[in-house]
């Protein structure tokens, strides 16, 4: 370039006599190994395969094929999908539990190829084997039959589940991103629930999940993330208000009375961490206090009727959560050390409940509190490690944050704060928050990158963070 410039040719070397043009190999595309998946299912109807069977083949192999490969896309199909639980279930009630299964193989196959990162997950996975162990002995001297194991294959699955987000949000995955795709979920899992409250009779915002206050504690550790939205300082800030404005339409749409008392504790330790402005919390709890209202005018029951009628509705719902708390009180009593075993609250706290108390003929086998129902079933043994698995990263990160006050780590940990307030009031150890959360606050929570110099002034990266890390 610079000869034909000068208006002189550059001169042409001679190949080398040894060397071979090389043929140029392109990867086989994704389509090349997703091609036989639909003809298998067209071959599985040809069989005489059911077209929902020959559909959850198909699904099963592409998610498998597509997600084995990349962790990271695995860890964010299995964070994104948690909060449309509802939705897939009308697929296969196995769908969430196959995106956990197919997250675990992915970094199995990952790990084989070599670590993530050069951070220890010792600190995460004492507590998981705590509970491993709570598990096992409280199964084997009250045995629950299949209920017991099917809650004790829970646990099992989303202690993995957070081990394998710790160890992958420590590595490829970046914490913010994986925020902002749960965000993004919630925001889309909210515009699907205000679209059905609408066309429904109840008005009661549930979204593509079942139980409405199990949709507003999803919502509620969605809302101090959502300024990951902005990816970038020159996109406009509307979009983060849009999406907070979704997510805050639905969560008042819940008419979650849990939810609210968490958020209200949420902005009383923001204020009091220095995470918010004693100034903003004012108008941020006069929105609040006005969205109630605003749900209570337009939407008069359930709410209207407690504000109506009090002394009937807290015959009718208030005083049947309080008699299924006070069951799970009996019952940590009467075995203190590990509980009655797995699944035992939904199987015997009809046992336990007074003989003055209302009855209830809900098929309700939630003790309406995470330590309650989790000290009946494990004792005291099983709630330690189970809130250890949850507080230990929280501990780190927001000692971590005390040093370079980040707003991501201060962003999770309020919203970890919300749902640890929420755990005391509903049950919701099921659910996948909370453990995302923690592994969140795990990937948060490292030690800070230490500079050693080398060679008179270059500096190289020592430090336990991650392989690879990008601004």
């Amino acid at each position: 370039m610079a000869g034909l410039v000068s208006g002189v040719r550059a001169p042409q070397l001679p190949p080398r006599p040894d060397s071979h043009p090389v043929p140029v190999t392109r990867p086989r595309g994704l389509g090349a190994f997703l091609l036989p998946l639909p003809l298998a299912a067209v071959a599985g109807l040809g069989a005489g395969w059911s077209p929902h069977v020959a559909l959850l083949v198909a699904a099963a192999l592409v998610s498998t094929v597509v997600l084995v490969g990349r962790v990271e896309w695995a860890a964010l199909a299995v964070v994104g999908s948690a909060v449309f639980d509802g939705y897939l279930s009308l697929i296969s009630p196995w769908a969430t539990d196959w995106l956990a299964v197919v997250l675990v193989l992915a970094w199995a196959v990952r790990r084989a190829q070599g670590p993530l990162h050069r951070q220890r997950l010792v600190s995460a996975a004492v507590p998981v084997l705590a509970l491993a162990g709570v598990l096992v002995v409280a199964f084997l001297v009250h045995p629950t039959g299949v209920e017991g194991l099917a809650v004790t294959a829970k646990y099992v699955e989303l202690s993995l589940v957070m081990l394998v987000l710790a160890d992958v949000l420590c590595g490829p995955l970046a914490p913010r991103r994986a925020a902002r795709h749960y965000v993004l979920s919630c925001v889309a899992a909210s515009a699907c629930g205000l679209v059905t409250a609408t066309l429904t009779d109840g008005h009661r915002v549930a979204g593509p999940i079942a139980n409405a206050d199990t949709f507003a504690f999803f919502l509620l550790a969605a809302a101090p993330l959502v300024g990951t939205v902005r990816t970038r300082p020159e996109q406009p800030v509307w979009h983060v208000w849009a999406c907070f404005g979704v997510l805050f339409l639905a969560g008042v749409g819940t008419q979650s009375r849990p939810a609210f008392v968490a958020l209200m504790a949420m902005i009383v330790i923001a204020v009091l961490t220095g995470l918010l402005a004693l100034r903003h919390a004012w108008p941020l709890l006069a929105v609040v206090t006005t969205g109630v209202a605003l749900v209570i005018a337009v939407v008069p029951l359930p709410i209207g009727q407690a504000l109506t009628d009090p002394q009937r509705y807290s015959e009718t719902n208030i005083a049947q959560r309080n008699d299924n708390r006070v069951a799970a009180l009996e019952m940590t009593t009467s075995s203190p050390v590990i509980g009655h075993g797995p699944a035992a609250f939904g199987l015997f706290h009809q046992d336990y409940r007074h003989g003055d108390a209302d009855p209830d003929g809900r098929d309700v086998d939630a003790a309406y509190s995470t330590v309650l129902e989790a000290s009946a079933e494990l004792g005291l043994l099983g709630v330690l490690a189970l809130y250890g698995i949850w507080v230990l990263p929280a501990v780190a990160a927001r000692r971590r944050w005390r040093a370079d006050r980040r707003r991501l780590t201060a962003g999770t940990l309020l919203a970890f704060d919300g749902l640890l307030v929420v755990s005391l009031l509903e049950s919701e150890q099921f659910v996948l928050p909370l453990w995302f959360l923690a592994a969140m606050l795990f990937a948060q929570g490292r030690p800070p990158r230490r500079r050693v110099p080398v060679l008179g002034g270059d500096e190289m990266d020592r430090s336990s963070g991650q392989v690879g890390v990008r601004s």
